[in-house]
């Protein structure tokens, strides 16, 4: 649901000296982005459901992230989103969607692009840190 794209010669210039190793520096790096970004949707999303008639828990119990992998292109991804079903068999997905867009009888609340833009620097500037602490550990640095 949440998408972010970092690109820049340099991160695969770091990612390059750990060899054999870097796919999972990177999974890892992958991750520490994905964590701020991750907690201010859940924070978003607690203010959205203030006063909701969505149920509290099943969509905030449904977030999550998603293990990182390498698609086919070699670029490390995650995914931020929604699994599951309420109690009346409605997916999480589908009731997020609908508060981050609306509907014809609901007027949207995004909470998951207000998160992303928020946040998107502070993920950069976090991954950027993990990178140089792993690259310290092997001596690259």
């Amino acid at each position: 649901m949440a998408k972010m794209t970092i690109k820049g010669q340099d991160y695969f210039q770091k990612l390059e000296k750990f060899g054999r190793d870097a796919p999972e520096i990177a999974k890892k790096i992958v991750m520490v982005g994905a964590a701020p970004v991750a907690d201010q949707i859940r924070s978003n999303l607690k203010a959205n459901l203030r006063g909701s008639e969505y149920s509290k828990g099943d969509l905030l119990d449904s977030l999550g992230i998603a293990p990182p992998d390498v698609d086919r292109n070699g670029n490390t991804n995650t995914k931020i989103g929604f699994d599951g079903y309420d109690k009346e068999g409605t997916p999480n997905q589908l009731k997020a969607r609908a508060m981050e867009s609306g509907t014809s009888k609901q007027k949207k609340k995004p909470f998951v692009r207000p998160a992303v833009k928020k946040t998107k620097e502070i993920a950069i500037r976090a991954m950027e840190k993990a990178l140089d602490e792993e690259l310290k550990k092997i001596g690259g640095v």
